[in-house]
């Protein structure tokens, strides 16, 4: 998948570019850096449009400042969720060690507002760009792709947080293992009819969907009578898939949600419809936002250490040599909105 692009942006040089455009290497540089008013204007369009077409950008004060660059970006769909204020909490502290700067940028929704925000990133010339990948959910990489890979081409580390499919560093979480935990504690609490509510296209979900049905299946719950609700990423997804859950007949009495937001939404929809949690169905989330401990009841869910991630994150983008992907574990947190039967049993 995009193979030939990677290679295109990674072997833009000024030299490709000066061959390209039928000048020399000294010519294209003083047009790149800065212009030459020496250099014609017909020859100085011809050189900036062959340097664009290749993906090579070149500035001549961070070309100076090269090896001091000290900026490093995270991005995020929504900068404002509590995952990510994590992640860039332990990006900041991380970074004052390092003498780097870690600062947060949001990007909106979409491929063409992930593009924007990353041509002007670029254009910054940061020393490392870290993405958290979950904001990557709605856009397909090779729409971004040839983007990060002139990141890569300009000397600037690129990492991911979280999972992904592409071609980059990555601090990664053992989504399918703590799916796993939370499948094996909700199908030991005597119950047999299980429901499980996420969102497609979400490789960490997906992941932990996975995950839920292995442990699920340990715990002797067939797999395939499991019921599997798609919904948006958001609470009102998780109100609507609660909805439908609550419709089911058999209705379902164990609900495990791929993160806390969709679990918080359809926990405060049964609430309305008269639902009873946890006797009438227990349910589940993923993430331990803040939030999950101040609904009624509060939220059982798994603590992902974020900050940590943040922390591996940047030390990975300023390592000179590959580091090997680190995979996080998360834990369980059990409360009330599961009876406590079975928690010794996973511990």
């Amino acid at each position: 998948m995009g193979g030939p692009v990677r290679r295109t942006y990674q072997k833009a040089t000024l030299r490709d570019v000066a061959r390209v455009a039928g000048v020399s290497p000294s010519t294209a540089s003083r047009v790149l850096n800065g212009g030459d008013l020496r250099v014609s204007e017909r020859l100085s369009t011809r050189v900036l449009a062959v340097a664009e077409s290749l993906g090579y950008v070149s500035n001549q004060a961070a070309q100076a400042l090269r090896g001091r660059r000290t900026a490093i970006v995270l991005l995020a769909s929504d900068p404002r969720t509590a995952s990510i204020a994590a992640i860039a909490a332990g990006m900041e502290a991380a970074g004052r060690e390092h003498g780097a700067l870690a600062s947060i940028t949001g990007a909106g929704s979409g491929a063409e507002a992930h593009r924007t925000a990353l041509e002007v990133l670029r254009g910054m010339r940061p020393r490392a760009l870290v993405v958290a990948s979950a904001s990557f959910a709605d856009v397909r990489s090779e729409q971004v792709l040839p983007e990060l890979e002139r990141f890569r081409a300009d000397g600037c580390s690129v990492v991911f947080i979280g999972e992904h499919d592409m071609p980059f560093p990555t601090v990664r979480f053992d989504d399918i293992e703590l799916g796993r935990t939370v499948g094996r504690f909700m199908g030991r609490l005597g119950r047999r009819r299980a429901a499980v509510l996420t969102t497609p296209h979400q490789p960490a979900l997906e992941s932990r969907t996975k995950g839920f049905l292995h442990g699920l299946a340990e715990c002797g719950i067939d797999p395939d009578a499991v019921t599997v609700e798609h919904c948006d990423l958001t609470r009102d997804g998780g109100r609507d898939a609660a909805r439908r859950v609550a419709l089911a007949r058999p209705r379902p009495d164990l609900v495990l949600a791929g993160n806390d937001v969709i679990a918080i939404g359809a926990l405060n929809e049964f609430r309305r419809l008269g639902i009873d949690v946890p006797s009438d169905i227990a349910i589940s989330g993923v993430d331990d936002i803040p939030l999950s401990r101040d609904v009624n009841p509060p939220l059982t869910t798994v603590t992902l250490p974020f900050a940590e991630a943040g922390r591996l994150a940047l030390e990975m983008a300023l390592s000179p040599e590959p580091v090997q992907d680190p995979v996080l574990q998360g834990s369980l947190v059990v409360r009330a909105s599961t009876p406590r039967d079975g928690f010794e049993a996973v511990r």
